[in-house]
């Protein structure tokens, strides 16, 4: 066709139908199942009979569609709705068991007790500079000269567990001895909660061990012999050459947490910088390794899948290697939900059939859920979903197939651009999640991303190697690991220069409505665009931004600032006072990360920002650090306010009047004074001990003072005894309560 110059391509816009996408489907059905288990207070024998109605209703529907012969179309609408209950009431009835029933002779009985615990150790433990902790399935308690069999989970926690010598495994059979007691709640509101994440594994228990000499080896290990055989020496051989080949340091550690997912020896201020960047996924063995490991084996396993016996064999070698690597970084929930979608899509191209993206994800989900419906639950589940989903469902939308031609740098600049979009897809999805749990959203995620992620993925590209050359030779292996070293290095300095630019991080915390309406906003959006429907699109981002908007000013609940309101920092403890108008921080932890602590807990009670910070514990050099007009360092007296006057008499002891409150600061009963500046609406002391000259000092000065509340902050010194005693007397002392660490006073 000489006469034609310029045929454009015909682009249909694509008509959405969930017929290629049956786990979507069924997905769909099992999230709505584990939310109805874990929400709706049905108990479990309820749960269970629903289940026997469904399952009998489903059974008679196939029978009669059998007998019928498919005549009609009744038993078809039937037949699905059974089974779609059957499926919904199963995992709610799973998901109930395995959040709110514990083992009736566990061990809940033994809180409170120093025993002395038998049984196999669950899963890899974690080791960091203060210690090692593990998940442990006790068999016998030993306790009182009796020995209790049992069967149950326990979290244990030992010090100095990273010492050399100190080192336990997967599967070792040992004898603990310590206390135990239950896992705390979160320390303040809506932060993380231990013990409701353990319970969705099960545990409701932990014990403290005070050293490896309280921990003894007793018994031949429960590894199979995949995992005794295989597994465990691979992830010994990983661990040995990044000791024998890359200098210790922060670009080890950053190796090890690339190569296995253990990232608990980290420093604090490199993973602060990762969290505050947004690129804290490096160090969580996902999708990234996962698709790196798949195309190199797929790449090597090439030509064998020139016949259909070649390409069984390249597959089963794949699933295997897999396997292995997936045992190797402690069968997470991301690198778990990569490998099922992994094998999916090798599966679907060895079997010749089609494979969509999305449909794998979904079967991938389902997997993960039947095994642990729970997981559901799990801030990372949730946070790798919604990136993994935005990639497949943006990024086609705004970067076209790759063509040939164009040259190197139309490439390069090709690939950087597949790149930001792929981050820019990814931040799309996950962010909101991650303001919901975390409270914090990354400014600068998108530019930290492409050099940070550029180059952990060239130390992949490095370690691999280094780990297979070692095999025959440390010297050839050195090479790739001092390449490995330096783009750990590259790696690392990029994340702690980009968290150092300011705001590169802000506190906002959306709640489950928003977040709803933010993805409902999203879906719409992408639909139109798919459809080309760009007017439709403006309108649905409008309208979005006018429904959020019109939300959080008129229909969100807004809190009422309390008067005072404590913090827990730890063992430490912070403490903000309000005039309504003003308000006052009295001390800040003791690093700098508490303060976003203090931001979640300003806003989530309504408070203003401190207009001044006040020194009493946290050295000065913190407290100068703490955005505010005012600061009130240790050698200050005095600090007048518009709304709040604050005076400091003595050393550890603060005043504080406003409008209509008076507070109190005591570090100490002998600093107590009967006089009338000593006198207050509020009151928090310090106690170091609890003896009768304590109790008497406290007795006479609240006789005098008549405070409205009095809040006995215990210090880390006091014996078991005196706690005890200090509840009791606080028990019988109306308005008197001791601080805890798992609950915030609040005085309105």
């Amino acid at each position: 066709m000489p006469n034609v110059k310029n045929i454009k391509e015909l682009r249909v816009p694509e008509q959405f139908a969930l017929a290629p996408y049956p786990a979507v489907r069924l997905l769909v059905v099992v999230i709505l199942g584990i939310v109805a288990g874990v929400n709706l207070p049905l108990p479990l024998e309820m749960w269970l009979l629903l289940c026997a109605f469904a399952l009998v209703a489903l059974l008679a529907t196939l029978l009669y569609q059998q007998i019928r012969h498919r005549a009609s179309s009744f038993p078809h609408f039937f037949s699905a709705l059974s089974y779609t209950l059957f499926v919904l009431f199963c995992f709610a009835a799973f998901s109930t068991c395995r959040q709110d029933y514990a083992p009736r002779d566990g061990l809940l009985s033994f809180c409170g007790k120093n025993v002395l615990i038998y049984g196999c150790i669950d899963g890899r433990p974690n080791f960091s500079e203060s210690g090692a902790s593990w998940v442990m399935e006790v068999e016998e308690v030993f306790d009182n000269g009796r020995t209790v069999k049992l069967h149950d989970r326990a979290k244990v926690f030992m010090r100095n567990g990273g010492q050399a010598g100190s080192r336990v495994q997967s599967g070792d059979m040992v004898r603990v001895k310590g206390k135990l007691d239950l896992i705390p709640e979160a320390s303040n509101r809506g932060e993380y909660d231990p013990r409701k994440a353990a319970r969705m594994k099960q545990i409701s228990v932990q014990l403290y061990c005070s050293g490896p000499w309280q921990v003894l080896a007793d018994g031949t290990s429960r590894l199979n012999g995949f995992e005794r055989f295989i597994v465990q020496p691979t992830y010994n051989y990983i661990m040995k050459s990044l000791d024998e080949l890359i200098p210790d340091g922060q670009e080890r550690k950053l190796s090890s947490g690339v190569l296995t997912g253990e990232r608990e020896t980290m420093s604090d201020e490199v993973f602060e910088a990762f969290k505050t960047t947004g690129t804290a996924h490096i160090l969580a063995v996902s999708g990234m390794n996962v698709g790196l490991l798949a195309l190199v084996i797929q790449i090597f396993l090439q030509r064998m899948k020139i016949t259909t016996i070649g390409r069984w064999l390249s597959f089963l070698l794949f699933v295997f290697i897999l396997l292995v690597y997936c045992s190797v970084t402690g069968n997470s929930a991301s690198v778990k939900r990569a490998a099922f979608m992994a094998l999916v899509l090798i599966g679907g191209e060895t079997l010749g059939r089609k494979t969509y993206p999305v449909n794998s994800l979904a079967l991938a989900d389902i997997l993960i859920l039947l095994s642990d419906p729970l997981d559901l639950l799990n801030p990372g589940f949730l946070m790798t979903n919604g990136a993994v989903l935005a990639i497949f469902l943006i990024y086609p939308i705004f970067v076209s197939s790759p063509q040939k031609g164009g040259g190197i740098l139309k490439g390069v600049a090709g690939a950087l651009l597949s790149s930001v979009m792929i981050t820019l897809a990814a931040i799309v999805g996950v962010s909101p999640v991650i303001a919901y749990y975390f409270g914090t959203f990354s400014v600068i995620s998108i530019l930290a991303n492409i050099p940070v992620v550029l180059f952990s993925t060239l130390l992949m590209y490095a370690l691999v190697p280094m780990l297979l050359v070692n095999l025959v030779s440390g010297y050839a292996a050195s090479f790739f690991a001092a390449s490995s070293f330096f783009l750990a290095e590259l790696t690392l300095q990029s994340a702690l220069w980009f968290s150092r630019i300011p705001y590169a991080s802000i506190t906002i915390k959306p709640d489950a409505i928003e977040l709803l309406i933010y993805y409902m906003m999203l879906g719409m959006t992408l639909y139109f665009i798919n459809r080309q429907v760009w007017g439709k699109v403006a309108v649905t981002l409008l309208l979005g931004a006018n429904i959020l908007f019109w939300y959080s000013f008129c229909l969100q609940p807004q809190p009422v600032a309390p008067a005072l309101l404590t913090v827990n920092l730890g063992k430490n403890l912070a403490t903000l006072f309000s005039s309504a108008t003003e308000t006052v921080l009295i001390d800040a932890g003791k690093a700098p990360r508490d303060q976003k602590r203090l931001a979640l807990q300003i806003d989530a009670y309504g408070l203003n920002a401190p207009t001044a910070v006040v020194q009493f514990y946290t050295p000065d050099s913190l407290i100068a650090q703490v955005p505010a007009r005012q600061h009130l360092l240790q050698a200050d007296t005095t600090l007048i306010l518009p709304s709040m006057v604050i005076v400091r008499p003595e050393e550890k002891v603060i005043k504080i009047w406003s409008r209509n409150c008076s507070m109190l600061m005591v570090s100490g009963t002998s600093r107590l004074k009967e006089v009338e500046l000593y006198k207050a609406d509020i009151a928090v002391l310090w106690l170091y001990r609890f003896a009768d000259k304590q109790q008497q000092q406290i007795i006479s000065w609240l006789l005098y003072a008549k405070p409205k509340r009095c809040i006995l902050v215990p210090g880390s010194f006091l014996s078991h005894e005196q706690l005890l005693a200090l509840q009791r007397f606080a028990a019988v002392n109306p308005g008197v309560e001791v601080r805890s660490k798992t609950r915030q006073v609040v005085v309105r």
